[in-house]
């Protein structure tokens, strides 16, 4: 099964001005005894006790309401689904299902925004990439997510059943051209080249891919990445050295790939915390805690956001202007509008993935005792590309 899309998540990306209630339903699929799951009989026990719980008549309703749609599409659930994450809302003609390849809690959610942060914890926590592993002659396309990989395309150049030898009489430009198996001396020249890099940049820019792998031998990759177009060679995560095995299995990738995510990771890690580090000691480019990385998203200087393991930081929306803010309050600073109460970390992510230039790292604890890298930023902090060139008018002094 695919992974989460871009375009399962944008249609619930948008937050109209109508205050009607969406309940948001996760539902765990995973087997218990052998052949079915409780996924209908746990959500409806959730769904009981909140209606007790809730004291307004019209949440109670719409709880009611919404939920027996979502509770029927989990008997149509597709077979191999490990969890379902269902949104309605009839008042705004939004009924949404994604099916998920990773199991879930069973969760109710009634608010007025769709709750969607599990979708996108998972989305920048556990990415799906296109990777290409080429040599001279040979392109293998793979996907990976998940920690699988699998095979989709690949291509391969004709190479003639008799190689043509050199004669006696031969110069060196002679026999470089006449020798299929010689290096050219500008590999970007290189014809076969030229259509592995246009094959993976129709591939990556026709998925819904995180980023783009290249394996290979150094030379052959870097010729790779100028031939590339410019939006696949700019999602390049990782280049590693890999030889090209006989023909190459789905399982020999899995393991290229997840050797060298590992090691990348650990990379990844360190130079972010380094870099925290540099930026902090020098109060250069860096916004900390989620009313400034909220500011630089809106105002367009975040590049790069970092999130500790904590996910509960409370923020507000304004209903007139839509400014977001990264603590609650009543009432907007900018228009003096009414505000609602919102997740931060829901609503960072959220601009995030519509502000595509916005890598999001997630951080967690390498275990349990560790402590919090991001404690010192309140949870989250985000390279800038530049500083704050304008502020929130103060109130008059009465």
């Amino acid at each position: 099964m695919m992974p989460i899309t871009r375009d399962d998540l944008e249609i619930l990306l948008d937050t109209p001005q109508q205050l009607d209630y969406v309940v948001s339903a996760y539902a765990d699929l995973t087997v218990r005894d052998g052949f079915r799951h409780f996924a209908r009989t746990e959500l409806a026990n959730i769904a009981r006790d909140a209606d007790v719980a809730l004291s307004e008549a019209e949440a109670r309703k719409a709880l009611d309401e919404h939920l027996e749609p979502i509770l029927k599409d989990l008997e149509q659930a597709k077979p191999g689904t490990r969890g379902l994450a269902a949104f309605s809302a009839p008042g705004r003609g939004l009924f949404h299902v994604v099916h998920l390849n990773f199991p879930v809690e069973n969760k109710l959610v009634l608010d007025e925004d769709p709750f969607i942060l599990p979708l996108l914890e998972r989305w920048f926590g556990d990415p799906s990439y296109l990777v290409a592993l080429v040599d001279s002659h040979e392109l293998h396309l793979f996907e990976a997510h998940s920690g699988h990989a699998e095979h989709v395309t690949g291509l391969n150049k004709e190479v003639p059943t008799e190689i043509q030898r050199d004669k006696p009489r031969f110069t060196y430009k002679k026999r470089f051209l006449d020798a299929w198996h010689e290096r050219q001396q500008q590999l970007t020249n290189d014809q076969f080249l030229k259509g592995a890099a246009e094959a993976i940049s129709d591939h990556y820019r026709g998925g819904a891919f995180t980023g783009l792998i290249l394996l290979g031998q150094a030379p052959t990759t870097s010729a790779i990445r100028r031939l590339l177009h410019k939006e696949a060679d700019a999602a390049v995560v990782l280049e590693h050295a890999q030889a090209m095995r006989p023909e190459p299995k789905v399982k020999d990738v899995e393991d290229d790939v997840a050797r060298a995510m590992d090691q990348w990771r650990a990379a990844e890690r360190g130079r972010l915390l380094d870099e925290l580090e540099q930026r902090w000691e020098r109060n250069h480019l860096v916004a900390n805690g989620p009313t400034e990385v909220l500011d630089a998203l809106q105002q367009g200087r975040a590049v790069e956001v970092i999130f500790g393991p904590d996910r509960t930081m409370p923020g507000a929306r304004c209903l007139s202007c839509g400014y977001r803010f990264g603590a609650p309050t009543a009432e907007c600073v900018y228009c003096n509008g009414r505000t609602i109460s919102v997740n931060a970390v829901q609503e960072i992510l959220r601009m995030a993935i519509r502000q595509r230039m916005a890598r999001v790292h997630l951080l967690d604890r390498p275990d349990e005792r560790a402590p919090d890298p991001m404690a010192r930023a309140n949870g989250v902090a985000a390279f800038l590309r530049a500083e704050a060139n304008w502020a929130p008018p103060e109130k008059a002094q009465s």
